[in-house]
Parts: structure tokens; sequence; C-alpha cells
């Protein structure tokens, strides 16, 4: 055995409670389960919004988009894989303390609540930190931990970070990406924050709170373009699909579907004329400056080559000349790439009691890293599978205690 696939996975050891919902807690947790931590999702005895929302995998393998007993929403099914469920109620007094003496028995707490109400149950950072100043405690909010709170979704922090102005075509309206890019880029940044501080909690024996954003992590994200030097001459109009600093770089037409191409160089320029057979036009703009200031007579130029041909045979043609191009495919068609399936991206997705011998036919992402001691997630729980095991194991509560806990309705 090589020594890399002997190696532990990456966060072997380390226990992650998470008390998060819909997208960017649950992401992030699921991040940190993939590299090895345990993960411990406390959920709401009361079936939660995020597992009810459609379309729904079924215990006997098929799915649907109505619920029935005992299905379990297919995004939850994506994020939830490889953590163990407990279904205690927070918001009660003994279920908040449940929460508190198991955090003061693991290295990292994820959250994504309204500051006030963590607080208001008695789990804040500063009142977790007491109990254990150890903990790592991340924070997921829509404009940051100690900010007024103010409600906060995927497509308002779009607005608000000005992401969604620079999205879209000049002539119609701004536009929302096409996925919740600001719940997934801050669970990312939050997974990175959570790592850097169990690092440095290695060297000096203390944790802390990673405060994460979703206006902060878009921003940074809108301000890594030139924005301020607009501020004196004027925000540029929409691109769509364009890129106004050069030309031919946009999405054209073709004869069954659509290609997107980026032309970095003018050598590139040249060798695609001459594929075209288009002299005139490289005589007329040979330099990406030229090119930049004619981006329309570029566009129609390329399309009126590209909309009579096939998309396959328009992209194997830029690609022959090393021009940067891809034909535009919905995601199940991009699942079926080779060269991601060798890769082991998508996995298939199981509800936990469907038969072993029937196909799901879901797929669901896994960590997008390679490195030794990559983890093989079991399927999500149903809601909670482990809550006595985990309570036994991290709240010290014996079976009286259980059932009392259970007939007052803290735990399920």
């Amino acid at each position: 055995m090589s020594p890399a696939a002997s190696m532990r996975a990456p966060l072997a050891g380390v226990r992650v409670l998470d008390v998060s919902r819909f997208v960017s807690g649950p992401l992030c947790t699921f991040l940190l389960a993939s590299m090895g931590a345990e993960v411990i999702s406390v959920e709401s005895p009361r079936t939660s919004t995020s597992r009810r929302l459609p379309p729904f995998a079924h215990p006997d393998g098929g799915s649907t988009r109505e619920y029935v007993d005992g299905a379990m929403s297919i995004p939850f099914l994506k994020r939830s894989r490889g953590k163990r469920s407990v279904a205690l109620d927070i918001t009660r007094p003994e279920g908040a303390q449940l929460v508190r003496t198991m955090a003061a028995r693991s290295d990292v707490l994820v959250e994504n609540s309204r500051s006030d109400a963590m607080q208001q149950f008695g789990l804040a950072y500063e009142q977790l930190a007491a109990l254990n100043p150890q903990l790592i405690y991340c924070a997921i909010s829509g404009f940051g931990y100690d900010a007024p709170d103010r409600p906060a979704m995927d497509n308002i922090v779009q607005a608000a970070s000005g992401l969604m102005a620079k999205t879209g075509f000049a002539d119609g309206p701004p536009l929302r990406a096409g996925i919740t890019i600001a719940d997934h880029a801050s669970a990312t940044n939050a997974a990175l924050g959570v790592l850097a501080a169990l690092r440095q909690r290695d060297a000096s024996g203390c944790g802390q709170l990673v405060d994460v954003a979703m206006y902060d992590v878009l921003t940074a994200s809108v301000w890594d373009e030139p924005v301020d030097y607009y501020a004196a001459i004027g925000m540029p109009p929409r691109t769509g699909n364009a890129d106004g600093r050069g030309a031919p770089i946009n999405t054209y037409r073709c004869a069954d579907g659509w290609v997107s191409v980026t032309c970095t160089s003018d050598r590139q320029w040249q060798q695609l004329c001459d594929l075209m057979a288009r002299d005139d036009v490289l005589e007329r703009w040979p330099t990406i400056r030229e090119r930049a200031a004619a981006a329309s007579e570029i566009d129609a130029a390329v399309e009126a080559w590209t909309e009579s041909r096939p998309v396959l045979e328009v992209e194997a043609a830029f690609l022959q000349i090393g021009m940067p191009a891809g034909r535009v495919r919905d995601p199940i068609d991009a699942a079926g790439d080779p060269a991601l399936r060798a890769r082991g991206l998508l996995t298939e997705l199981r509800h936990p009691d469907a038969p072993a011998d029937r196909p799901s036919g879901f797929l669901g992402p896994s960590l997008p890293i390679a490195f030794a001691g990559r983890v093989e997630l079991p399927p999500a729980e149903m809601l909670g599978a482990s809550t006595d095991a985990v309570l036994r194991d991290l709240a010290g509560c014996d079976d009286r205690e259980l059932a009392k806990l259970r007939g007052e309705g803290v735990i399920a």
C-alpha cells in the first residue's frame, strides 16, 4: 500500500456540531464531513423545511414532487450525507442545554441563524466559548455576526453586493445567477475559515469566532474587478456573455446549439479568421484593442460562420486551432462527460431505506477536491436516527432521561 493510500482523512477526529439549516450551513458541514469530520446535525423534531423541499426520494427508490411518508428531499439528501441526525428542539430550554453540553465536547459549531436568536437560546459565540474556550464557532449570516439583523436570502445578497447589476444583457433587467452562488461561495469560505481556525488552535490552544457574511463574500468577488476605476467614468453596461475587454469573447449560435468562445491573443484571432476564410475581418481588426471597439461586428462575423454548422463540429474546430471553446450543455449532458465521470465527482445518491439492489437514478456531488484520504460518505439519515446514541455519548443521558425528553417533545 502506498503512503498516500494509508493516510487518514484530513479531519479525522474532529467533531462538528451543525445547528444550521437550508443551504450555506449544511453545505459547509457537508464539506467538512467529506474531509473526515464527525458531523452531528441538530434538527427540529418537527420535520424541517429543508427536509420538505421537493422533489423527494422515496424509501422504495422512486421519486416524485409530492411528499409521501418516509420520503426525503433530494436537495437535503445531497447536503446531509455523512452526518448523524439528532432531532432536538433548541428553542426549548432543555434542548438548548443539551446543545451547550454537546458543544462543550465538540471542536466546531456551525450555525446560520440570526445572532439575536442564538443569544436568546444561550447558544451565541460568547456564551459557548465560556463553556469551551477551544470551540471554533462558525457563524454564517447575510451581513455579519454583529451586523443589525436583516433578512437575507441568496438573491437579496446578489442584489446588495452589486453582482446582480453586473449580470445580464445591456438591454435587459439585472439577473441573479442561475444557482445559489452566495450560499455556495459562503459555505466554501466558511469551511476554509474553519480549517484555518483549527490549524491556529493547534498552535495556540484557543478557539475563535469564524464570522462569514454572504454579503462580504460576494462583494469580494465583485471587487476583484476594477470597480473603483469605474467610479469616475461610470459603470460599464452589462455585457451578457461578452467581455468588453476583447473580442471575440461571447456565446454564439450554432445550427443545433450554442458555443462559448474566448479569443485570448492576436495569433488566435488570425487562426480563427483562417478557419472562417475571413481575411477581410482580419485586415480590418487585427489587434485586440481594435476588436474590443468593434465587438458587435466581430460577433456577427463569427456567428455567420457558426450558425450553419453543428455545435460539435464548431467546438472541435475551435479546439483544433487552440482556441478556448466549449459548447453550452445542460447539467444532465455535462454530467455524462467521461472526464468528469473519471474524476468521480458525481456519485449515486440514495435514500437510506432504499433497496440496495435498486439503482436510485440520482447523483450527488462529492467534495470537488482530490487528495489522499478522501472519504466515502454514507447516505443521509432519517430524522433523529442518531438522537439517542449521540445524547447518551455526548450529553450523558440515560434511558429515563431520554424517555422524559421525548415525552415532553424536546427530542424525537
